[in-house]
Parts: structure tokens; C-alpha cells; sequence
């Protein structure tokens, strides 16, 4: 049986529970074999300046995931010179492993996916796998699945327990002096302390 590898890309600013909890969902909803988690380098659709480096993100995802061996990280968009595209990291993924390559998205994302770059080209080369964190009655979403479907779009939406947390809700807490340990992976949480991470970050 041919490996199933997952792509979770994202800004991860800070990765928290949350984010934990969607792989581990879609690891096992989907069967997958491997979830490479992807942190953005500078995502086309956000403001640089409100980003921490890309070498803290970075390490903050090797630190949330390094106890699954399900679990791997790639600098591959953070390498870039230029501003990272979907498409583009499907193409590169898919001729490293030589095997069809599925993307992970939230339910949010799923709204939007026809103003991604080239979509016409990304929904016939990729899977995508649609987490709703907000547990919706799931019509609507179903029916925007169904939308790119008759496009050529491989969907598959996964249901999951209600997520509350954001990353904005974290840097809104942290920038106040606020515990937001209950949020974290207890050494993502030890990183951010140490490195004085978000005291006076600005929103998305």
C-alpha cells in the first residue's frame, strides 16, 4: 500500500493545541502514513511584520511534534526567496515522495480556496483535507466541498471536536503578561518564555 502524506502548512505563530489536535485528526480519519508540518516563511496573503522570525516558528513545531514519529517538519517554504504558493509546494512534494500529495485546511479556508493561486491546476493535482474546528451543521460545508468537486477537486471533509483557540487569541493573551499554558505544548509554552516571544507582537 502506497504511503499517504499529508502537507499542513501555515504560519504557526505560535503552533498550539489546537493545530495538534487537527494532525492528529486527519492522521487518523484519512489513514494517513505522515504529516509534514509546513511553516510559512512569509505567506502571501499576511503582513511580514506581523510574523515572528521563521526560525522561531520553526522551532516551535519541531518542539509540538518531536514525540510522534507520524509527525516530521520541512523548511521548504521557509527557504524561499520569494512568497510561498500552494501549487507550487504540491509540485515539489509530490515529485520528492512520487506519490499524490493531500493538504490539510481548515474549514475556514475551504471558502476561499478558488482565489488560491492557480486553483484551476491545484484542485485536479492535490487532495485536500477540510478540518472543521467549528463544528458547523456541515450543509454549507458540504455544499462548497461539492462546489469544487464538480471542478475536479478531491475533498474530504473530517468532523473533530469544537477547537476555541487561535493563535491571535494566544498573542493577544501573551502581549498582556497573561498564562496561556493550558494552550500550548508544555515546551512550545517553555520556548516562548525563554525567548520573550510576543510581548508587544501585533496582530493579524
Amino acid at each position: 500500500m502506497a504511503d499517504k502524506i499529508a502537507i499542513f502548512g501555515g504560519s504557526f505563530n505560535p503552533i498550539h493545541n489546537g493545530h495538534i489536535r487537527v494532525a492528529e485528526y486527519a492522521l487518523k480519519e484519512c489513514g494517513l502514513s505522515k504529516i509534514i508540518f509546513l511553516p510559512n516563511a512569509t505567506p502571501p496573503h499576511k503582513n511580514k511584520a506581523e510574523i515572528i522570525s521563521a526560525e522561531h516558528r520553526f522551532n516551535m513545531v519541531a518542539l509540538a511534534i518531536e514525540n510522534n514519529i507520524s509527525f516530521e517538519i520541512s523548511d521548504y517554504e521557509m527557504i524561499l526567496d520569494a512568497p510561498s504558493y500552494t501549487i507550487n509546494t504540491i509540485r515539489h512534494f509530490k515529485k520528492l515522495f512520487g506519490a499524490d500529495i493531500f493538504f490539510i485546511i481548515g474549514a475556514d479556508s475551504l471558502y476561499t480556496l478558488n482565489k488560491w493561486k492557480q486553483y484551476n491546476d491545484l484542485v485536479n493535482e492535490c487532495f485536500f483535507i477540510v478540518a472543521d474546528r467549528n463544528c458547523s451543521d456541515g450543509s454549507n460545508l458540504l455544499k462548497e466541498a461539492q462546489n469544487h468537486q464538480k471542478k475536479g477537486g478531491k475533498i474530504k471533509l473530517i468532523k473533530m471536536p469544537k477547537i476555541d483557540i487561535t493563535s491571535s487569541f494566544i498573542r493577544d493573551k501573551l502581549s498582556k503578561g497573561e498564562d496561556v499554558s493550558k494552550y500550548l505544548p508544555e515546551k512550545v509554552n517553555d520556548y516562548i518564555i525563554k525567548n520573550g516571544l510576543y510581548k508587544n507582537n501585533p496582530e493579524e
